[in-house]
C-alpha cells in the first residue's frame, strides 16, 4: 500500500547556478525566492561573499552579480542573516583576518550589513558610534530575528570559543544599537534556534470575549432600521452564535510578532528549552519561559544545527539526528495553542541521502529542504557541508500547518454586513433557490463581490442593449429579416439570470449561507459551517472562480476535520483540486 506521507512530499534536482558546497552558509526566504549568502568553500577553504538566489517555484540557483562600486562586505561564515524591508540584514560572523592569506588565521565580526533585494546593491556600511558600550562584541554561530523594526542579535561565541550570553538590539529605522541585556544560558548555532514571523495569528475568541464590540453595533435584527419599535428582523442571528475563525494580520504595538528561542542540549539525555520574547513599544522587550508547557506523547529528539520557522499557530523545527543506529533529519511541530509536539512524517523522500539546510516557504505552507540525495548524512556532517544539488518540498498544509486567512472586513463590519442581509437593507435584486424560495438582497453588492455575477451582468445588458438596437422602427415599409451570421459568435448571458433575479438552482440553506458570505466576506454563521454546507461552499467557490471563498472553506475544513466528517470532506476536496486538504 502506498504510504500517505510520501505523497506529502517530493525532491527534485535543482538547476542553473548551482553553489558550490559550502560550510556556514546563511539562507533567507523572502516571497518565493531563496537567499544563500557567505560561506566558507569546502574545495580550497576560501572564505566567500556570494549571493544566489533560489527560485522556489522554478527549483533554478541564479548567482547575484554584485557591483564593483559596492562596498561588498568581508567574507565569512557562521554569520547571521535576515530580512527587512526587502533587504537582507546579515551582521557578524567569522572571517579571515584582512591582508591575511593564511586560511587559519580568523578573526569575528560584529558589523551590520544590508543588501537591497530590489537593486541588488549594498548599502554602506554602518559606521560603529563613539559609544561602543551598546555595539556588540564579535561574535560568530549567535541567533538573529527580525521584529518591530529590530534586529535581536542573541549568544553566539567568540573568537576563543567563549559563550557570549547577552541580547543586543539593533533599531534598523535609526540604525542605531540600542540595547544591551545580559541572557544567562548558552545560545548558538549548534543548539538553538531563533524565529519569528511578518504574520500574527489573533484568535477572535479571546479579543471579543465579552461581546462589547457586538453590543456597540446595537440590537440584532434592528441594526439598520430607523423605526426601533418595528420590531428586529426575524431569524436574525444572535452575536453570540457567531463564530469567528483565527485569522492572519500584520503585527501591531498590542498585538506583536513574537520571537522564539528554542535550544536542546545534552544530546545522550535531551533537555529542550522553549522562551518567548515579545517587543514593547518602548524599544524593551519581555521574556517568558514556555519550556514546562511543551507536552505531547513524543518529543524532538536532540537535534544539531537546528533551524525553524513559524508558520500559522506552529513552531516548526528541523536539523540532523544522530545516534549510534540511526542518523537522520528529523522535522517537528509545535502547537503553540496547546503546546503539543507532532513529528512530520516527509517520507521516503529524506530517507536517504545528505539533508541539512531547511527553511519555510510561507507563502505556499511548504517547508523546503537542501541535500545531496546521493550524499552521505554522517560523513557530511563531520565536515559541516551543505549542499545544494536538490530539494525536497513539504507540504505543511497536509499536516494542518498553515497560513490563516487574513480578513478582508473586520469583525464589527462582518457583523454589520450579516445584518444588511438579514434586514434587506438596500435589497433591489433577488436570488431563487431550487425549491422557488426567494432572499432578497442587493444587486451591486453583488456584482462588487461576485466577478462572475458581475461578468454576467455585463453580458446580460449588452444582449439586452444589441436586441434593442435590432428592434424595428414604425414604418409602412417592414424590412425582410435579417440573417445570422453563423460564423460570428456572440456571448450569451447565463439563461438563469433575468433583469430582477438569479436561478442559482440550489437548496435555500446553501444559497442563504452563499449570500451571508457575500454580505460579510467571512465564514461567520453556525449554517456556513455545517459539514454539508461547508461541503457545497467548496464546490460553488470552485465552480464560480470565487478564490476566497475556498480559501475560508479550506480553513474552516481544517478545523472542522474529524472521523465523522473526513469522508465527506476527502470526496469534495477531491472534487475542487485542494490536494493538502485530499491527503489530510
Amino acid at each position: 500500500m502506498y504510504p500517505i506521507s510520501d505523497l506529502t512530499a517530493f525532491c527534485r534536482k535543482t538547476t542553473g547556478d548551482v553553489p558550490p558546497k559550502l560550510v556556514g552558509a546563511s539562507t533567507t526566504v523572502v516571497g518565493s525566492k531563496m537567499y544563500l549568502y557567505g560561506g566558507r568553500l569546502v574545495s580550497e577553504r576560501k572564505m566567500v561573499s556570494d549571493i544566489y538566489m533560489f527560485d522556489l517555484e522554478t527549483f533554478k540557483w541564479e548567482k547575484v552579480v554584485q557591483s564593483s562600486d559596492d562596498d561588498i562586505p568581508q567574507a565569512r561564515y557562521f554569520h547571521s542573516a535576515d530580512t527587512w524591508r526587502n533587504h537582507l540584514i546579515i551582521f557578524g560572523g567569522m572571517a579571515i583576518k584582512p591582508q591575511s592569506e593564511n586560511p587559519e588565521d580568523l578573526c569575528v565580526l560584529n558589523d551590520v550589513r544590508l543588501f537591497d533585494l530590489t537593486s541588488r546593491h549594498w548599502l554602506p556600511a554602518v559606521p560603529v558610534p563613539a559609544d561602543s558600550s551598546l555595539v556588540p562584541n564579535a561574535r560568530y554561530a549567535h541567533l538573529s530575528s527580525v521584529t518591530a523594526d529590530r534586529l535581536f542579535i542573541i549568544g553566539g561565541q567568540d573568537l576563543a570559543n567563549v559563550w557570549l550570553d547577552d541580547v543586543y538590539i539593533f533599531d534598523l529605522i535609526s540604525k542605531t544599537w540600542i540595547q544591551r541585556r545580559d541572557y544567562p544560558r548558552h545560545c548558538g548555532t549548534y543548539r538553538s534556534v531563533a524565529v519569528t514571523t511578518d504574520q500574527r495569528v489573533r484568535l477572535p475568541q479571546d479579543e471579543t470575549r465579552g461581546g462589547q464590540g457586538s453590543a456597540r453595533l446595537g440590537q440584532v435584527g434592528s441594526r439598520f432600521k430607523v423605526d426601533k419599535a418595528a420590531g428586529p428582523a426575524a431569524n436574525a442571528t444572535q452575536s453570540d452564535n457567531l463564530i469567528h475563525l483565527p485569522y492572519s494580520a500584520q503585527p501591531t504595538e498590542d498585538y506583536p510578532c513574537d520571537i522564539f528561542l528554542f535550544s536542546n542540549y545534552n544530546f545522550t539525555d535531551v533537555q529542550r528549552e522553549l522562551e518567548v520574547f515579545t517587543p514593547l513599544s518602548d524599544g524593551d522587550f519581555t521574556v517568558s519561559d514556555r519550556s514546562s508547557s511543551m507536552t505531547g506523547t513524543s518529543f524532538p529528539p536532540g537535534l544539531r544545527f537546528p533551524t525553524g520557522a513559524i508558520l500559522g499557530t506552529y513552531f516548526i523545527v528541523a536539523g540532523t539526528y544522530l545516534s549510534q543506529t540511526y542518523q537522520s533529519f528529523s522535522i517537528w511541530a509545535l502547537d503553540l495553542i496547546n503546546m503539543t509536539w507532532s513529528r512530520i512524517d516527509p517520507g521516503s523522500a529524506l530517507a536517504s541521502g545528505s539533508w541539512f539546510r531547511s527553511c519555510l516557504w510561507a507563502s505556499a505552507n511548504k517547508f523546503v529542504v537542501f541535500g545531496n540525495r546521493n550524499g552521505n548524512l554522517v560523513e557530511d556532517y563531520n565536515r559541516r557541508l551543505l549542499s545544494w544539488d536538490h530539494v525536497t518540498c513539504i507540504d505543511l498544509e497536509a499536516f494542518g500547518i498553515y497560513q490563516p486567512p487574513p480578513l478582508v472586513l473586520d469583525i464589527p463590519m462582518q457583523e454589520l454586513g450579516l445584518a444588511a442581509l438579514e434586514e434587506g437593507l438596500m435589497a433591489d435584486f433577488e436570488i431563487v433557490c431550487d425549491d422557488g424560495r426567494r432572499i432578497k438582497c442587493s444587486r451591486k453588492l453583488l456584482e462588487d463581490r461576485w466577478p462572475w455575477f458581475k461578468e454576467q451582468r455585463r453580458i446580460f445588458l449588452q444582449a439586452a442593449t444589441r436586441a434593442l438596437e435590432a428592434m424595428p422602427t414604425v414604418s409602412s415599409h417592414t424590412p425582410l429579416p435579417d440573417v445570422p451570421n453563423a460564423n460570428k459568435q456572440e456571448t450569451r448571458p447565463d439563461p438563469r439570470l433575468t433583469p430582477r433575479a438569479f436561478n442559482l438552482s440550489e437548496p435555500y440553506p446553501i444559497t442563504l449561507a452563499l449570500l451571508q458570505y457575500l454580505y460579510s466576506m467571512a465564514l461567520i454563521t453556525p449554517l456556513q459551517h455545517a459539514p454539508a454546507v461547508l461541503s457545497q461552499l467548496l464546490l460553488l467557490s470552485s465552480t464560480y472562480q470565487l478564490t476566497h471563498l475556498q480559501t475560508l472553506v479550506k480553513h474552516a475544513m481544517h478545523r472542522a476535520l474529524s472521523y465523522a466528517t473526513s469522508v465527506g470532506i476527502y470526496g469534495v476536496s477531491t472534487l475542487c483540486s485542494c490536494r493538502s486538504l485530499q491527503i489530510r
